[in-house]
């Protein structure tokens, strides 16, 4: 395992998965205007899979297990493919995948409620995903190496 081989979109990839986990345990709702029930409201985070239980396979595992195989594909050797895909390439379906959902469940929202912090944070996490883990391979700046080359001191 070669820390070396990772790239500055790794880095992003790595830095956004982050993200969205710390993401998944704040509030995925928020409700305005709710008067003196504002303390006993309990908000679901996207753990709560009673509440929401769509967002956290189809948000949170979906782009975290995506940005594990794209980190995975770099310590692989080159050529090995799963049901005819680089583990890379299944990253980033998984990514886009994540951030479709996310979007989605920001424009499903229950009635009188609206984004709250665990869902927007979800949202700028898997965009930076898919951005990443679909760019990487095509802009020169994000294919540079994330450390530099070790050289004699």
């Amino acid at each position: 395992m070669n820390i070396r081989s990772l790239t500055r979109g790794d880095g992003v990839v790595i830095g956004a998965a982050v993200l969205l986990f710390i993401a998944s345990f704040l509030d995925y709702y928020s409700v305005d205007n709710c008067g003196r029930f504002c303390d006993s409201l309990k908000l679901p985070n996207a753990w709560s899979t009673d509440e929401l239980f769509l967002v956290l396979p189809s948000v949170i595992l979906t782009g975290l297990i995506g940005a594990i195989l794209i980190i995975a594909a770099r310590f692989q050797p080159a050529g090995r493919k799963l049901a005819g895909l680089s583990l890379d390439q299944w990253g980033a379906g998984l990514t886009m995948a994540a951030a479709w959902s996310s979007i989605w469940s920001l424009l499903v929202m229950p009635e009188k409620a609206s984004a709250g912090i665990g869902s927007i944070l979800g949202v700028i996490a898997t965009l930076a995903l898919a951005a990443a883990a679909v760019l990487t391979p095509r802009v020169p700046a994000l294919k540079a190496g994330l450390l530099p080359a070790a050289g004699p001191k």
